[in-house]
């Protein structure tokens, strides 16, 4: 019996907060109920990530909340705004400027997806993630100069380098029962 007045508290507890998080939640925009899920998302896919690993992870979610950021952009869902995409084009440079780094020591323990052959392809590995970088610079001066086509062209070309690194340096995902 006392089970179920803690529960029933706790239901009514829940519900009488909720309201105010229910009207905040619709008020906010589309990108900022992505970016809310997303980042949900980045807090469960990180659960017992720790140190270089953690922050390699991060890393990599932080560009690709900037690549679904310009996605938007791109696929017509958000209005064009060069300014948009320069800055999440910048930060992506700069977040993978900053990842080379993060891959100095060998350590590809779960829940990382770092492959093996980063360690033993490293020439490789530096050359995809400076083509990124180079590919993500190319993109933010299409968006400083409002160039929605070059935009467009400057998208597939970085997601291609990021696509190319993935099949060749990052593990599937395994499902487990």
């Amino acid at each position: 019996m006392k089970d179920l007045k803690f529960g029933v508290l706790f239901l009514l507890v829940t519900y009488l907060f909720s309201f105010p998080l229910v009207n905040y939640v619709s008020a906010q925009s589309d990108v900022e109920k992505k970016n809310g899920v997303l980042m949900s998302q980045l807090q469960l896919s990180h659960a017992g990530a720790k140190g270089d690993i953690k922050k390699r992870m991060e890393n990599m979610k932080a560009i690709g909340a900037e690549m679904k950021r310009i996605g938007l952009i791109v696929r017509g869902r958000n209005p064009f705004d060069g300014s948009i995409v320069a800055a999440a084009s910048e930060r992506i440079v700069l977040n993978g400027r900053g990842a080379i780094g993060l891959f100095s020591k060998k350590n590809y323990e779960r829940p990382s997806r770092a492959s093996p052959k980063i360690w033993r392809d490293w020439e490789e590995f530096a050359r995809s993630m400076n083509a990124m970088v180079r590919a993500a610079t190319v993109l933010a001066e299409a968006g400083r100069a409002g160039n929605e086509k070059a935009v467009k062209s400057g998208y597939r070309a970085l997601g291609k380098t990021c696509s190319g690194c993935h099949r060749k340096f990052r593990e599937r995902k395994k499902r487990y029962p």
